[in-house]
């Protein structure tokens, strides 16, 4: 791997951050990461987004978020942050949704080679 392939991974899945919040459980760690790929929030937001419920859409927002924080995926947290604060302040810019997507899609993809390396 170069440097820019493991900087680029960092930047959406700092493990190091992620195995320090669970006092450097491997086994845990990896467990709450497929806990992530799995959850339903992600569904729920695109069905959220396409029945324009932004109230709810925030709402998950916020729940993702705090799940991104807690796993330590600043990426997806950062962006996440950005789309709930503008979802409440009334504010919703669609660019930041479509930016929300492609941080998802490549947080995910991080996920899993990190999780591999965790086994």
């Amino acid at each position: 791997m170069t440097n820019g392939v493991i900087d680029a991974a960092a930047a959406y899945v700092d493990v190091e951050g992620g195995l320090s919040r669970v006092r450097g459980n491997k086994t845990l760690y990896r467990r709450m990461l497929q806990l992530f790929l799995d959850s339903k929030e992600f569904g729920e937001m695109e069905e959220r987004f396409a029945a324009e419920n932004f109230k709810a859409l925030a709402e998950t927002a916020h729940g993702i978020k705090g799940m991104t924080g807690n796993l330590a995926l600043p990426k997806l947290f950062e962006i996440s942050t950005k789309l709930m604060d503008e979802l409440r302040a009334d504010s919703f810019d669609i660019k930041t949704y479509e930016q929300y997507l492609e941080i998802l899609a490549d947080t995910r993809k991080y996920v899993e080679i990190e999780m591999q390396k965790l086994d």
